[in-house]
């Protein structure tokens, strides 16, 4: 496990060597209420000018770097990523903080707009907070997709109730301290530590007005049916099962190094990693030979490994049995593995059948699943077969075609 509760704290574990890295004490019924209400109370960083708000997430920003390596730390100790991931995490979470800043000051500021016939009247929008919103953060990214989040709202004037993934919350409490210590405005920002049961008090209450979850697909239907209750606005980012295209005209080594960088990085545990690769017939059998040769050469686990291992359990059992169940009718392709029961091979699995799980769910681990296309109406049959939609890629050199493939994928 990554995480187990006792009692009324929550441990972490390192899920290569299952030693405990961190203990919290979870929110119970009166902390998730009086939390809330410090945080709807608080008018200090609302009332700040645009401007103000984007200087002091550029004072985050400086400070991130500043407490780099610690962050650094937390984040191998919690998840078992290797430091290259760890380093794109980093890097991609200060850029975000950068070009959003940017972004902020144009699409935050006061727009003139005409009052029509009223010439003497003047007419402008203006963009108001909407309050308190409650972030609820995943376990695959805890840098990353929680600072991204949370800066958003900020940079909107709003306050924010953090409730992140109870199996990586470590990285979360320290962005709490950084900003307690680097930014300040303590109470426009706080941090509620549990499982399920604290984020659906944050989704429940009254008090919050607006919800940005990151997770699985079932639990988004389930927030979307509580706020639905309450006409309380919310922004789900769900599973993928991204595919990616690769025509005849494709340039072959570049299409195969894309498709391991995009389905292997993080050990495939990204919503818009590639899963499924999609190769027009002509080059499939000269595709499936060079990309069977590369992944034999990489390696998850390990000092030497190119992977890191999986982070939370239940995952890693999915993973495994979709494998598994592949292996029963298709040509599964492997690279190596060192011993551990949360690290999985690089895995390629060829032609699976449309019924299998591979295919019709999410799996969010180092595996692609590769199948040939005669035509384009057969690869959009092909590709609109899960009702996945999230992100997908096409290599080829045709732009034309290339274009009219993109407007008929939903």
């Amino acid at each position: 496990m990554s995480a187990k509760f006792i009692d009324d704290t929550l441990q972490i574990l390192n899920p290569i060597t299952h030693n405990e890295v961190g203990r919290y004490t979870i929110a119970d019924e009166e902390n998730i209420r009086k939390t809330i209400a410090e945080v709807k109370g608080d008018t200090s960083w609302s009332s700040l000018t645009l401007s103000k708000r984007c200087y002091y997430i550029k004072k985050l920003r400086k400070a991130l770097v500043k407490h780099q390596a610690e962050i650094h730390n937390t984040l191998k100790n919690e998840t078992g990523k290797p430091d290259f991931d760890i380093l794109i995490e980093i890097f991609t979470t200060l850029e975000h903080l950068k070009e959003i800043t940017k972004i902020a000051k144009t699409a935050l500021k006061i727009s003139k707009r005409s009052s029509g016939l009223m010439k003497t009247k003047k007419a402008y929008v203006k963009y108001e907070p909407l309050g308190v919103a409650g972030v609820i953060s995943p376990w695959n990214y805890p840098l990353a997709t929680p600072v991204t989040s949370i800066v958003e709202a900020l940079l909107a004037g709003n306050n924010v109730v953090l409730k992140p993934s109870e199996h990586t919350p470590m990285t979360s409490v320290l962005i709490k301290e950084i900003w307690d210590k680097e930014v300040g405005y303590k109470d426009c920002f706080k941090i509620l530590i549990g499982g399920g049961n604290v984020g659906s008090a944050i989704v429940e209450s009254k008090d919050i007005d607006i919800i940005c979850f990151t997770g699985s697909t079932a639990i988004g239907k389930i927030i979307a049916a509580q706020c639905a209750k309450t006409l309380k606005p919310h922004l789900l980012e769900l599973g993928g099962k991204d595919p990616m295209v690769v025509l005849k005209d494709a340039n072959l080594n570049r299409s195969v190094e894309s498709a391991l960088f995009g389905g292997l990085s993080n050990s495939g545990q990204t919503c818009i990693s590639t899963e499924e690769v999609f190769i027009e017939r002509p080059i499939y059998e000269k595709f499936v030979k060079k990309i069977s040769n590369r992944i034999k050469d990489i390696k998850s686990g390990g000092v030497d490994g190119d992977l890191g291992s999986m982070i939370m359990p239940q995952n890693t059992d999915k993973v495994n049995r979709h494998i598994k169940e592949a292996e029963q009718s298709c040509k599964v392709i492997r690279g190596s593995v060192d011993n551990g029961d949360m690290f999985i091979a690089p895995t390629l699995v060829l032609d699976p059948s449309s019924d299998l799980s591979i295919v019709n769910e999410e799996t969010f681990g180092p595996v692609l699943s590769l199948r040939s296309f005669s035509d384009e109406d057969e690869l959009l049959d092909m590709l609109h077969q899960t009702g996945y939609g999230l992100s997908s890629s096409i290599f080829g050199k045709n732009k034309l075609r290339i274009n009219k493939i993109v407007k008929q994928i939903k």
